[in-house]
């Protein structure tokens, strides 16, 4: 086990299931510019020494973005690819600590496959400075609303670049 990950299993046995958080106490930290603390949400029935080496792989591409992928991941374990809705469960309570502005994820459809739902979920993190960072696009998602025009309002189209 890597010294630098400090953990303290909670599982708890959902038909099948099991779910894992890894706890530490370190804060944000602040290099220059603030860089953003995060917890890490992903589905896998990997081996806990496994799963350490991935936290620490993904540990380095974030910290490439900007994103300081903090000591606390929730693993959503089972036989098959479907979300437990106790892990998801488990991320709100975190996230609403308020110590956390990021979830890191392998693909956003760790979270939930279905989009209504997803775009529910991004939407209510939005709500409280939550973006997403995945980690297979190395993109940052951060759920905005756009409000429709009014009915007296009409789009003006600037030709676009190129145009």
């Amino acid at each position: 086990m890597p010294a630098n990950i400090s953990l303290l299993f909670q599982s708890k046995k959902i038909e099948e299931r099991q779910v894992i958080i890894m706890c530490s106490n370190i804060g944000s930290i602040y290099v220059g510019l603030p860089i953003h603390p995060a917890v890490m949400f992903m589905n896998s029935n990997k081996s806990e020494d496994n799963i350490h080496k991935i936290i620490q792989e993904n540990r380095q591409k974030c910290s490439v973005a900007g994103i300081t992928l903090m000591h606390k991941c929730i693993v959503n374990k089972g036989p098959d690819r479907d979300i437990d809705r106790d892990a998801v469960n488990m991320l709100i309570s975190i996230l609403i600590t308020g110590q956390y502005d990021t979830v890191v994820v392998e693909n956003m459809t760790d979270i939930t496959a279905d989009k209504a739902d997803l775009k529910e979920f991004m939407r209510d993190a939005a709500n409280i400075g939550v973006g997403f960072f995945e980690l297979s696009t190395m993109q940052y998602h951060m759920y905005k609303e756009s409000k429709p025009l009014p009915d007296n309002v009409t789009p003006v189209w600037d030709g676009g670049i190129g145009c």
